[in-house]
């Protein structure tokens, strides 16, 4: 216990001499208490916030779900992040959140992919159809019987010959 209490010692003073250097070092704080705003709110960004996770988690107000999963080795739900700070686990719910936020990176790194190859694969077919030549355009896409009858009676043409009119 001495080594652990050694430990957050070093820990701490690092912590004050390198974001409060005017300022005397305060004793290790044993409850947040002890602390004004400005000190908790930097020493829980500090590093990840190991320090003060260590300093001042609680598991007793950690939801038993939670708890079991930090007991488990830490597989998280998304939303656990929120209980896991709360009750001090502040480390764990810097983790999690940096895991949502690259679970949601790779997730639109995907969807990019995936639209940047759609788009080229449509690119490439409309280049393909583009150097087609007239005929092999009107092939692809024949007109239907409806059209046929419609452009015929516009153009006058009836089928039969001229002498037969």
């Amino acid at each position: 216990m001495d080594n652990l209490q050694s430990h957050y010692a070093k820990e701490f003073a690092r912590f004050y001499a390198n974001k409060f250097p005017n300022m005397p070092c305060k004793p290790v704080p044993k409850s947040l208490d002890e602390l004004n705003f400005t000190e908790k709110t930097v020493l829980q960004d500090w590093e990840g916030g190991v320090l003060y996770q260590n300093l001042f988690r609680n598991s007793e107000t950690l939801p038993a779900d939670v708890l079991s999963r930090y007991l488990k080795g830490g597989k998280y739900h998304v939303g656990d992040q929120e209980a896991l700070r709360a009750s001090g686990f502040t480390a764990e719910a810097n983790r999690v959140e940096s895991e949502i936020a690259a679970a949601n990176q790779k997730i639109q790194e995907d969807e990019l992919a995936a639209i940047t190859a759609r788009n080229q694969e449509r690119d490439r077919k409309l280049e393909a159809y583009r150097n087609l030549d007239p005929m092999q355009k009107l092939a692809m896409n024949p007109p239907s019987a409806e059209e046929i009858m419609r452009t015929r009676e516009k153009w006058g043409i009836t089928g039969k010959a001229d002498w037969e009119k």
